[in-house]
């Protein structure tokens, strides 16, 4: 009986791409083209009319990430529609620039449509999309047993490593946004205190984007100080808000408020605080106003009692603490302000880089205590209803 010859070694098992894979785009091919078009036009119709609410920045994270994510699914799905219908006429390369640039060009179509579903359309979101596609087309060209008679298995290894290079890049504002709340809890009770790029996450300005910048030297309480610049425009409200702030403020006395003025005149500005149940109504949220003297630096304390009884009717809920904004009114005074800290604190507690300032006496209610090297830099401090 001859003998059989040797077998051809079969490294199938190591090669991502051989055979039919588990993953291979060819088991698309069983799902007739009308479901896969209704698909389709499902998920395109959720980009469009689904909306989360901006707050909590989390739910914001994870509707741009529904982006590529969708129109990876979209990609795919024309993919198999190509497979099906072209693949003896069209060449595998030209399938997927074509699977590509209509599912990019949907996703483009999705952001002006938004223009009457009064969205604001978004290059950003396009941008996303794309993405998307192309990471699917990469996984997809992985372990499609069509690229082997086309490209080495080395090639093909390297769409692999595209594909996860995009897959990092989809998922870092996600990440970026769960470390900033990692970082908010850690730094709690300190509500905000300018460190890095992370500290600013939650920061939001009515002019521009907030940056930290070298304090004025005459502020600086230590050498080479960074805060935050607040720019004032000629606008009625002007200023900056904390938002999604460490919530719960139960058990803590103060809230502290470091600020400093470098301009040449005397600046008014209003503080508020509101929790997530607040009615955007001014009296259903705590209003203060303070005079911040012209080239001083401060540290204002409110009382967490005094914050908690404010609203109209009702108590603000400590535990549920949504934003703290502080802003001008009018156009008139400084060009903007300072901001080094933002904490929570309880008796006994003193502010840091502040050891050895005079304190004011705590005065009648609505009037914050003030914490500075002079409490004639203080100036008048009172309740408001502002805005």
């Amino acid at each position: 009986m001859p003998e059989r010859p040797p077998a051809e070694p079969d490294d199938r098992a190591a090669d991502p791409g051989a055979a039919r894979s588990a993953l291979d785009v060819a088991h698309l091919a069983t799902v007739p083209p009308r479901v896969l078009i209704g698909l389709m036009a499902l998920l395109a119709g959720l980009v469009l009319f689904a909306e989360l609410p901006g707050r909590p920045l989390i739910l914001h994270s994870l509707q741009k990430l529904a982006h590529p994510m969708v129109f990876g699914a979209i990609a795919s799905g024309l993919l198999a529609i190509e497979f099906q219908r072209a693949a003896a006429t069209r060449p595998v390369p030209a399938q997927y620039l074509r699977a590509f640039a209509l599912a990019t060009l949907i996703g483009a179509f999705t952001e002006v449509a938004q223009l009457f579903t009064h969205r604001d359309p978004s290059i950003r979101d396009v941008w996303l999309d794309a993405r998307g596609a192309a990471a699917a087309l990469a996984f997809a060209m992985t372990f499609d047993a069509r690229w082997r008679a086309i490209l080495p298995r080395a090639w093909r290894l390297a769409s692999l490593g595209a594909g996860l290079v995009l897959v990092g890049l989809i998922l870092t504002p996600l990440a970026w946004t769960t470390a900033g709340y990692a970082r908010r809890g850690l730094e709690y009770p300190v509500l905000f205190a300018p460190a890095s790029s992370l500290d600013l996450l939650f920061v939001g300005l009515t002019a521009g984007s907030p940056e930290l910048a070298r304090a004025p030297t005459s502020l600086a309480r230590v050498p080479q100080e960074v805060a935050l610049r607040v720019p004032l425009q000629t606008r009625p409200y002007a200023g900056v808000t904390l938002d999604e702030p460490s919530p719960d403020w139960s058990g803590y006395d103060r809230l502290a408020i470091d600020v400093g003025n470098a301009g040449h005149n005397d600046l008014t500005l209003h503080v508020r605080v509101h929790d997530r149940t607040h009615d955007w109504t001014v009296a259903d949220r705590f209003n203060g106003e303070v005079r911040l003297a012209a080239g001083r630096r401060v540290t204002f304390e409110f009382p967490i009692e005094e914050i908690r009884v404010a609203p109209n009717g009702r108590h603000l809920d400590l535990s549920h603490v949504a934003g703290v904004t502080l802003y001008r009114i009018g156009p008139e005074g400084p060009r903007e302000f300072w901001l080094y800290r933002v904490e929570l604190r309880r008796k006994g507690d003193r502010a840091d880089g502040v050891a050895g300032h005079g304190e004011a006496a705590q005065g009648p209610r609505g009037i914050p205590r003030c914490v500075d090297s002079n409490t004639a830099g203080c100036g008048e401090a009172q309740g408001s209803d502002a805005r």
